[in-house]
C-alpha cells in the first residue's frame, strides 16, 4: 500500500518526487569559500566539474546534498565535505586532533573576472 501512495504522490507533486537526473548541473563551475579565523580572512577556491564528478581534479562523490572527497598527503587523508543544500565547506585530516574548532567556509559561485 506504501508504495502505491508514493507512486500517485510523486505523479500528483512532481516536486515532492524522486531525484531527477535531468535537473542536475552539468558542465562546471568555480566557488570562492571564505572564512574568519582568529580575525583573518582565509579563502579557498573549489573548481566543481558535474560531468566528470571531480572537485579539483580529485575524483568526488556527488549526492543531492552533499560533494565529498578524500585529498591523500602521504600517510595522512584529508576529508572535504561541500554542503550544496547551506553552501558550507569543512575538510579536516584524520585521526589529527585540533584544540580549534573545524574550519568551515561559506561558499559561493566566483565571480567571472574575463
Amino acid at each position: 500500500m506504501k508504495f502505491i501512495l508514493v507512486i500517485v504522490a510523486v505523479f500528483l507533486f512532481p516536486s515532492i518526487g524522486l531525484a531527477d537526473d535531468s535537473q542536475s548541473p552539468t558542465g562546471s563551475a568555480a566557488l570562492l569559500c571564505k572564512m574568519s579565523r582568529h580575525g583573518q580572512i582565509t579563502t579557498e577556491t573549489l573548481s566543481l566539474d558535474y560531468d566528470q564528478k571531480l572537485v579539483n581534479g580529485i575524483s568526488a562523490a556527488y549526492s543531492a546534498s552533499m560533494i565529498t572527497w578524500i585529498v591523500r598527503n602521504g600517510p595522512e587523508s584529508e576529508r572535504h565535505e561541500l554542503n550544496r543544500l547551506t553552501g558550507t565547506y569543512n575538510y579536516w585530516t584524520d585521526g589529527k586532533a585540533s584544540p580549534d574548532p573545524m574550519p568551515t567556509f561559506v561558499c559561493t559561485k566566483a565571480p567571472v573576472k574575463f
